[in-house]
């Protein structure tokens, strides 16, 4: 009887998955084929993507080795075209390559345009993105206001920057051409303060400090300290006396 009631119990599981098969067999399918689909998709996508990197690689590489010796503005135009169907990273760095031939050719207004450009570029790393800030504020130290120059470098004037210390220089610098003395002493004593900093951004700190010194306004001297201490006037006149 046992045996019975097991076959039956196995029949019913039968005719179930049967139906359950014909209702939703198609939308099983369809599932797996998908699943196999999106993972050669990714495969695929990933060794496409690798390829397109060593390609983009070595023809950096190339054009780096090939404008060495070429003039400034030449280069500076290669670079450029180089950019425009570079992706990722050497797009960014044939950007940078640009701005420093195009400086290097005299063209500043060019140059401070394409740092601006990786600057304000949100798909370039952040490493670069704030050289790049750092770049176009130099070639603005001597004409940008003190508050433009602190908006310009507000992104990487912050806690964990690594162009921190070049972003307190720049306000410094622009706080001199406005006879800000104190507040151009106060960055550069952050930039001296951060172990952080630089070897040679420190000395150049130190540099401005002293070139602030005299600008400062000076602590008033205590009251006691400023009057001389009055003498007795019976000490005075027996000195002479104790002489001989």
């Amino acid at each position: 009887m046992t045996d019975l009631f097991r076959e039956v119990e196995e029949d019913l599981r039968r005719e179930q998955f049967s139906k359950l098969w014909e209702k939703y067999g198609i939308y099983v399918i369809g599932a797996a084929v998908s699943i196999v689909l999106i993972v050669a998709a990714v495969v695929g996508w990933r060794a496409w993507t690798h390829s397109k990197t060593v390609e983009s690689s070595a023809a950096y590489e190339a054009l780096v080795v090939e404008m060495a010796n070429m003039p400034p503005a030449e280069s500076a135009a290669a670079f450029a075209k180089f950019a425009e169907g570079a992706s990722g990273g050497y797009r960014i760095m044939a950007r940078l390559a640009e701005a420093d031939r195009l400086l290097a050719a005299g063209d500043a207004d060019g140059a401070r345009a394409a740092y601006e450009a990786v600057a304000n570029d949100g798909r370039a790393p952040e490493i670069m993105r704030g050289m790049a800030t750092v770049k176009a504020g130099l070639l603005q130290v001597d004409t940008l206001s003190l508050d433009d120059m602190r908006a310009r470098v507000a992104s990487i004037n912050r806690e964990g920057s690594p162009w921190r210390s070049n972003a307190l220089e720049l306000i410094a610098l622009a706080a001199i051409r406005e006879g800000k003395w104190v507040e151009a002493d106060a960055n550069v004593k952050l930039i001296i303060a951060d172990p952080s900093s630089p070897p040679g951004l420190r000395d150049r700190a130190h540099v401005i400090q002293a070139l602030a010194a005299p600008h400062l306004p000076r602590e008033a001297a205590p009251a006691d300290a400023a009057a001389p201490a009055e003498v007795p006037q019976g000490a005075v006149e027996a000195a002479p006396a104790e002489a001989e």
